[in-house]
């Protein structure tokens, strides 16, 4: 923060710029005019200070309030501001805040209103953000998904219920835990997946593809979104290539050793040795050339060779090149 005695601060042609004295924080303009209505314990401003929202939000007495740039107070004195909720209101992702009343957690909009019930505590992402109409809520130690009308979007609360997919505006699923195990549901309640010691985000949750990795029992395997199976079981698949949407492609590691396969399940290169799998960076593939490029951590690489499968039967490439004169 910037204190009384330097110089005003120029960064996305900012046009204000926080005091400090002994008695608190200020907000001047550019002409060294005050704009917040007085001197305040503490006053959290990024999105102010980098053009991004003309709100800002004001601590005193242990309460919480938000200002705009005019010096109007927009809310009451709250117990609480989520401070994570700085990346709604506050920083221009939205015109939502979360805030602390009556020792639960709600929704209000910029002009006060609470627009979501209470609960023990919701989660600053998705609607907060700006990232969907969606949000994570938490009552009783369970979890549930609420749209920005109110409605609950998941069948029934869950003991543990991931961000990623429908909150975080990536698609319309989401993956839940319940007794242990995971599984995906889809935005309208309907559990798509079968029951699996874990489920991974990456792919058909995050919108990236349509595989998804799953494990049981210590194995690995790729499931699409219908359910099928397409990939044996293995200690460990990257993501990287099919499940990310990169690649027909993805790398297995079995029994001390790692292969390359193909989505319909054929495996396409030798094993070859992976001396640290947890010290992989990222796989990247050259379908038509045959060619996996692994990199490191520490920046090593190493070239994997592999026989691409072809969209079409030998047959029809052979016909395909004599068209073609080749």
């Amino acid at each position: 923060m910037k204190t009384f005695e330097t110089n005003f601060i120029e960064v996305d042609k900012m046009k204000y710029e926080i005091r400090k004295k002994d008695w608190g924080y200020a907000i001047f303009d550019e002409n060294g005019k005050m704009i917040s209505p007085e001197w305040f314990d503490l006053i959290l401003s990024s999105g102010l200070l980098k053009g991004e929202s003309p709100y800002y939000i004001a601590k005193k007495n242990e309460k919480w309030a938000v200002f705009d740039d005019k010096g109007k107070q927009i809310t009451e004195w709250l117990n609480g501001i989520y401070l994570d909720g700085l990346f709604g209101l506050a920083d221009g992702k939205s015109n939502l805040y979360i805030a602390n009343k009556d020792n639960k957690e709600a929704i209000f909009d910029v002009n006060g209103k609470q627009i979501s019930q209470l609960f023990d505590k919701i989660y600053p992402y998705g609607l907060v953000r700006g990232q969907s109409k969606y949000y994570l809520a938490e009552k009783s130690g369970k979890k549930a998904i609420f749209d920005i009308d109110g409605n609950m979007i998941t069948p029934q609360w869950f003991s543990e219920i991931s961000l990623y997919g429908l909150v975080l505006g990536e698609s319309n699923l989401y993956v839940v835990r319940k007794d242990g195990k995971d599984a995906i549901f889809d935005i309208d309640g309907n559990r798509i997946s079968d029951l699996f010691d874990w489920i991974y985000e990456y792919g058909l949750v995050r919108g990236q593809s349509n595989f998804y990795i799953a494990e049981k029992d210590g194995k690995q395997a790729i499931f699409d979104k219908d359910g099928n199976q397409i990939s044996d079981w293995f200690e460990q698949i990257w993501k990287d290539g099919l499940v990310e949407g990169k690649s027909d492609y993805f790398v297995v590691y079995n029994s001390g050793k790692c292969a390359i396969y193909h989505k319909s399940g054929q495996k396409v290169s030798d094993d070859f040795p992976m001396v640290n799998t947890v010290h992989v960076s990222k796989i990247t593939f050259n379908d038509n050339l045959g060619i996996a490029e692994i990199e490191m951590l520490d920046k090593t690489k190493r070239i994997i060779d592999f026989n691409p499968v072809y969209p079409y039967k030998k047959e029809e490439f052979l016909d395909y090149t004599k068209l073609l004169n080749i």
